[in-house]
This record gives structure tokens, sequence and C-alpha cells, in this order.
């Protein structure tokens, strides 16, 4: 399977959608130290200048997906204890990306899968935290 560029950039807009969801449940949503309009424009702009970054930028330019999408993968379970910074509803579909683009690489399938997963564990794991830290 091969992603054409505008395919990569609808994918990197419906990530940048699911981080600003997932923003506002955590920084409006629940009855506790929600971090309201300030903490909410912060993170959604980091996360949105660095989803331009993967998905404008690296992903179509790398000549290693299968390895670029294990370490974006990687950071992506690494930020799960802040969740609520929207780190791995961006990082984690990128690695999904890079995976998928990986597979069409000879000699990577074996880290473009892995890259898949790790990508896929990343982005489910952030959106259980989330609704877990919603229902506590």
């Amino acid at each position: 399977m091969s992603l054409t560029r505008s395919t990569v950039q609808m994918i990197g807009i419906a990530a940048a959608a699911l981080t600003a969801a997932a923003l506002a449940v955590a920084n409006f949503g629940g009855g506790g130290d929600d971090g309201g309009t300030g903490p909410y424009i912060v993170t959604l702009a980091v996360c949105i200048g660095i989803a331009v970054v993967l998905f404008g930028w690296a992903i179509p330019r790398t000549t290693h997906p299968a390895r670029a999408g294990l370490i974006v993968g990687a950071l992506g379970l690494l930020s799960l204890p802040v969740f609520w910074s929207g780190l791995p509803y961006v990082l984690g579909p990128a690695a999904i990306v890079f995976g998928l683009l990986g597979r069409t690489r000879e000699g990577s399938g074996g880290a473009a899968t892995a890259a898949i997963v790790v990508g896929a564990l990343a982005t489910t794991a952030g959106v259980l935290a989330l609704v877990a830290d919603q229902l506590s």
C-alpha cells in the first residue's frame, strides 16, 4: 500500500483533530484540577506544531520510515504519563503512517509492522488514560 502526500496530510489533520478533542476533554472536562483555556491553547499549539513537522515535513522526506516509526512510536509510549499534553495523539498516528510507508520498502517489514503496533498502542493507551482520568 502506498500513501500519497495528500493522504498523509489528511491523516495528519485527523490526528490534529483527535488531539484538539482530547485536549479539550483533558482541560475542560471533569470537575477536578483541569487546565483551562491557557494550558489548552499552549498544549494544542505545541501539538499542532509537532503534527506539522511530522506529517508535513518528516514523513514525506524520510528514507527509513520503519526506523523513524519505531522512534516516534516509542516517544508516543513514553509520553503516556503526560497524556494530557496531547503528545500520544500526535505521535501514535505518525508512527502508524511511518510504519505503513515502511511496509512499502524492501526488507523493513518486521520493523514497519512493529512501528504500526507501537503507534496504535500509544494512541489507544492515550485515549484510555484520558477516559480513566475523566472517570476518576
